[in-house]
């Protein structure tokens, strides 16, 4: 199947066109959804499982994204997502209210809201794994409850010399800070020069190897259904945010990092400065690879979950005997 090319206008307003009739709505891939706080969550698989997964979806995505990962675990665990502020159902947050601590605070807040008691395995995708990190730095609760970690395709140092920014150093993204504060009519007229070029570029960016067109376009769905607002707060935090203190609270807990061979936006290089920071993990390279690996090549993300979550029960059974 032939992929759209980035230097057509006319193709990228194709992916564009097809990605708006897409319903990618969490109803379409969870069994059960809730709000808690104004954050919108999601519940999959047994309610008796011992261990349950909390999936943090990445910048410009929401829960949706790890629907290979859940269709994969729920048989066997419990799956909790959520839309992060400014993504998805949650929909728009101020932008000084769109920071990694707030996310990471709306985590904690559907975790109580959920009744999460047994152990639990973390995995973050991009912005979602520094999320995870900053969660398990500033809730020891949290933490104590966790059983191991999986982080993908993510940084633990600020973002202002890497992909992100650079991706989105377009002309057009230039104007989304104006358009923030703009008239109604403004807006909708700049958000709309914005989804027609940054969404299909993003989502054909951030795979490194020919994908089906429905997973481009799925993509291309999240990212132009994200607020003008999410842009540009959370693009503020990343450029200076960092999580080389907290990287502390992985100490002690098992876990994985997994980085795309060719990832643009989360390099190889901070996958290792991760690891260096956290003597418990092991790091895993995905041949040939991009940054959005939980789409691309999802049997990598999957086996590393089943191999958490296995490790995890063995303990509670160990506890009980």
């Amino acid at each position: 199947m032939r992929l759209p090319r980035l230097t057509s206008k006319g193709r990228r307003r194709q992916v564009l066109a097809r990605a708006k009739k897409m319903p990618v709505g969490p109803v379409h891939f969870f069994s059960e959804s809730r709000v808690a706080n104004g954050i919108h969550y999601y519940l999959d698989g047994p309610d008796d499982a011992e261990v349950t997964i909390v999936f943090i979806h990445g910048f410009t995505l929401a829960a949706s994204a790890w629907h290979l990962q859940v269709a994969h675990c729920a048989p066997n665990a419990r799956c909790l997502l959520m839309d992060l502020r400014g993504h998805g159902a949650t929909g728009e947050f101020s932008v000084e209210e769109c920071t990694i601590d707030g996310a990471a605070d709306d985590v904690s807040s559907v975790i109580a809201a959920a009744h999460i008691k047994g152990p639990i395995v973390i995995i973050g995708h991009s912005l979602g794994g520094m999320v995870a990190i900053n969660l398990l730095g500033r809730y020891p609760e949290i933490r104590q409850q966790t059983a191991s970690v999986i982080l993908v395709a993510t940084a633990i140092e600020s973002f202002a010399s890497q992909g992100v920014p650079q991706v989105l150093a377009l002309p057009v993204v230039e104007k989304v800070r104006d358009a923030v504060e703009a008239s109604p009519t403004e807006t909708a007229r700049l958000r709309e020069q914005i989804a027609a070029l940054v969404a299909p570029t993003l989502a054909m960016t951030v795979f490194q190897t020919p994908m089906p067109r429905e997973i481009v376009d799925f993509h291309a769905k999240l990212i132009n259904d994200t607020p003008l607002s999410t842009y540009v707060g959370f693009l503020d935090d990343l450029q200076e945010h960092d999580e080389i203190d907290n990287a502390r609270a992985l100490s002690g807990i098992p876990g994985v990092v997994i980085v795309g061979e060719q990832d643009a936006v989360t390099p190889q290089s901070q996958s290792e400065r991760i690891v260096s920071l956290w003597s418990d993990a092991g790091l895993q390279i995905a041949p040939n690879a991009g940054h959005m690996i939980i789409l691309e090549q999802p049997a990598i993300v999957n086996k590393a979950i089943d191999q958490m979550v296995q490790q995890a029960a063995q303990n509670v059974q160990k506890d009980d005997a």
